[in-house]
């Protein structure tokens, strides 16, 4: 049974295939169009889906759809007639997306030339699809928080056996995503797009500003909470906030503005409040569920400072998080619900590994090396070329690795990544400056799996992480053995790495260790500033050939700056 799962108009446009239950093609749209969170119709991602695996669109089971549209745009309406007449303006704005192409997704499918059956499934249920079906959990506890589906902004769910039940929900407006969002927003940063960097700046500053706004949400014991819809206007604008914000809180920063103490402060104090609302939540979930084992899905749970600190501050000992967790996994959802809605009893196939996309060309990279005038090498053995670049990589070389099919979702996983020697403090400025990225913004660490408990503070031995969606505070002892990747609050985001999963990455980094002694390196996504991660080969040597990147790998060819 094949089905394809979409997902779009919102932000993160998503096409991905699954065969019988298996997850074989996952593709983000930003990665071809190159428009950072690109959510428009995923047209090259559907073609991409149907080419790499040889198929038309009449070979398809089903496509499943990743929320309800009508549902949708009836909550619209009620905001509309609730908010009227503050709200006429983005009211009128809106209507012609929604009348032209966001409540015709069955028309769109049809002039796909798709004559089968399509499955609507709800927003947040598809959320909790991707990320049980994902997991290798049988039995577990299911939070989905974000900015808002049809109505839904946040739910409780317990899984058993492949059947998902809804225990509890919050509706929109009282939103624990849209309320980071309007600060991300009231701080200068672009939402739906930036709330990782508020993430980021929150450890550079002190919760000053946590009384203010306690004002702004009223959390209550089970974890429900309420937003004080005084101090918003997303309901009503298409500015977030209003002016009593203004008054409590002072003016807002523009985009141009320099970042003060006062902005790292309220960063601060944000991410604390959210963490507070996320950890009750969680706690009054696990009282339900009665289960260790939890799934995390949706905007909220990319939020790794928060992920990390689950095992600490709720009772749960097991924690699955989708790398894509926000709306392209949401396609995956969508995709895996409905086939298990028909197969009740096929076997679960949890995902090891994101490498899901695109594959490599081995004879269009020489064309495209010949083509730029580069000076190249290219290894016959594997095993030459790893040794080759964890020396580099040793000698304080900053790597372009491009290697197999591209990953699905936000996070670069060793496959387009740009990778680096953890150990000197300067290398994250030497990355930052060709990435041209804000200082404050860390980057990860890739680990072996077998040695992660030495670097960071995390649950057990061999833990494993391997979507890099937690943050772990770094070992005293270890924190100047990777200093670049320690960031002001000693915390660090963690993939970990093995060679079942990870294949060529694994030994590059198990090399890099016999070199170094240390059993880590610096990735951080291959990719400049507010572009895509690059997708094809070409996308690499043109950020190459622009920055002070000392080298590239692009499957066995190797070239080197000088």
């Amino acid at each position: 049974m094949k089905i394809l799962g979409i997902s779009a108009y919102y932000h993160d446009s998503a096409a991905v295939l699954i065969e019988n239950g298996k997850v074989i093609t996952a593709l983000e749209e930003e990665r071809f169009s190159r428009i950072k969170h690109d959510n428009t119709w995923p047209k090259q991602a559907i073609i991409h889906c149907l080419r790499l695996n040889k198929l038309k669109i009449a070979d398809l089971d089903y496509i499943a759809y990743y929320e309800k549209p009508l549902l949708k745009f009836e909550r619209i309406l009620d905001t509309f007639v609730k908010t009227y007449p503050r709200s006429l303006t983005p009211f009128v704005q809106t209507m012609p997306e929604y009348l032209t192409h966001k409540l015709k997704i069955e028309q769109t499918i049809r002039q796909l030339g798709y004559k089968g059956q399509i499955k609507f499934v709800p927003h947040h249920l598809s959320h909790a699809s991707a990320a049980y079906f994902s997991s290798n959990f049988t039995r577990t506890a299911i939070l989905t928080v974000d900015g808002v589906g049809e109505y839904q902004t946040t739910a409780l769910w317990q899984a058993k056996d492949k059947q998902i039940e809804l225990l509890a929900e919050l509706n929109f407006p009282h939103s624990l995503g849209l309320f980071y969002s309007t600060l991300t927003a009231f701080l200068g940063f672009r939402v739906n797009n930036d709330e990782y960097k508020v993430m980021g700046l929150s450890a550079y500053g002190q919760p000053r500003y946590v009384n203010k706004l306690k004002k702004l949400i009223n959390l209550k014991p089970d974890g429900s909470f309420a937003l004080n819809l005084k101090y918003f206007a997303f309901e009503y604008s298409n500015l977030m906030w209003n002016q009593d914000l203004e008054k409590l809180l002072g003016r807002p920063r523009q985009p141009e503005d320099k970042i003060l103490a006062k902005h790292r402060d309220l960063a601060s104090s944000l991410q604390l409040i959210t963490e507070q609302v996320y950890f009750q939540m969680l706690r009054h979930l696990h009282s339900l569920t009665k289960t260790d084992n939890l799934c995390l899905s949706g905007g909220v749970a990319l939020n790794a400072l928060a992920n990390g600190k689950i095992y600490t501050q709720t009772p749960f000992k097991k924690v699955h998080i989708l790398g894509p967790s926000g709306d392209s996994g949401s396609a995956l959802g969508a995709a895996l619900y409905t086939y298990y809605q028909q197969k009740p009893r096929a076997k679960r196939q949890p995902i090891a590994n994101l490498y899901l996309g695109t594959p490599t060309n081995d004879s269009a990279i020489r064309q495209l090396l010949d083509k730029n005038q580069l000076k190249y090498k290219r290894f016959s053995s594997q095993k030459e070329l790893i040794k080759t670049t964890a020396k580099l990589l040793a000698d304080n070389k900053i790597v372009g690795w491009w290697q197999g099919k591209m990953e699905f979702g936000p996070r670069a996983l060793g496959h387009r990544s740009l990778l680096a020697n953890p150990k000197q403090k300067s290398m994250k400025d030497k990355v930052n400056i060709i990435k041209r990225r804000e200082f404050y913004r860390p980057f990860a660490a890739s680990v072996l799996q077998e040695h992660v408990q030495e670097l960071f503070d995390v649950p057990e031995k061999n833990h494993s992480s391997p979507f890099m969606n937690f943050c772990f505070q770094v070992k005293p002892k270890a924190r100047k053995l990777i200093a670049s990747i320690v960031h002001a609050d000693n915390s660090c985001r963690i993939q970990t790495v093995n060679r079942r999963d990870n294949g060529i990455y694994y030994d590059l980094i198990r090399q890099f260790y016999r070199l170094t002694g240390i059993p880590a390196i610096l990735n951080t996504s291959f990719n400049l500033s507010h572009e895509p991660i690059v997708e094809q080969a070409e996308q690499a040597i043109e950020d190459f050939v622009n920055t002070k990147m000392d080298a590239l790998v692009i499957e066995k060819w190797l070239i080197e700056r000088n």
